[in-house]
């Protein structure tokens, strides 16, 4: 494996059971035998249920992929109010290979905005936008973007996407999403937030796949053009 691709001392990271959430933490120590220190996470204010002896899954995140390692919970540790827990690395780590849709390389503003919950009435009047972000690849199914602030996996969030890229004439398209990876890039100190669309519609569904299709048409017209093929 390469060195980049290894866990290293700082890594957020997101810990499973078999059967549960992901909750996401961060690597605070590590020692020679193969030993991990994280906190113990927490979301909606309860901690994680973690067992001793029990086996979990730790997925971490590069720009090469997501990569998943099994780990057993040795014990626990408590410094002064936080409580954190020891993980023993049992397997090493292997490169997620899932690929769900097509994604196609695109940069488009989105404004995120906090999510109304059951309130669908209220998708189309927000007024409290968290901040707006360039796109980096967007699907049928989902879009990421780069960001300073660190979103929390799970958390749901309104996005105002301006497909159209006329961002002052036409309107955005509206969606519900789900943050299914927050990945830290040291390179650019950013965070790479990976979301999934949920709630939508047969005509939100198609009006994102056609754009999807013509954008990427675009795109290899442009590469054919360049290779000269």
């Amino acid at each position: 494996m390469k060195n980049e691709e290894v866990i290293v001392l700082g890594d957020m990271v997101d810990l499973a059971g078999h059967k549960s959430r992901m909750y996401r933490t961060k690597i605070e120590d590590l020692t020679a035998n193969g030993l991990f220190l994280a906190g113990v996470p927490r979301f909606g204010g309860a901690p994680m249920p973690l067992h001793a002896n029990e086996d979990i899954y730790l997925v971490y995140y590069r720009e090469s992929g997501r990569f998943i390692v099994r780990m057993n919970v040795v014990g626990f540790e408590k410094r002064g109010d936080i409580r954190f827990v020891w993980l023993y690395q049992k397997t090493q780590p292997y490169k997620d290979q899932r690929r769900e849709v097509f994604r196609v390389p695109v940069s488009r503003v989105i404004r995120v905005c906090e999510h109304p919950g059951q309130d669908e009435t209220a998708l189309q009047e927000v007024e409290t936008p968290q901040e707006d972000v360039s796109s980096r690849d967007l699907s049928v199914t989902g879009i990421s973007f780069l960001t300073k602030k660190d979103y929390p996996v799970g958390d749901k969030r309104l996005l105002l996407i301006y497909i159209l890229e006329n961002k002052d004439e036409d309107p955005p398209f509206t969606v519900s999403a789900t943050v299914v990876r927050c990945m830290a890039l040291r390179e650019s100190g950013k965070n790479l937030v990976a979301m999934k669309f949920f709630g939508l519609g047969k005509s939100q569904r198609e009006f994102i796949s056609k754009f999807v299709i013509e954008e990427q048409r675009k795109q290899l017209k442009q590469k054919r053009l360049v290779e000269g093929v």
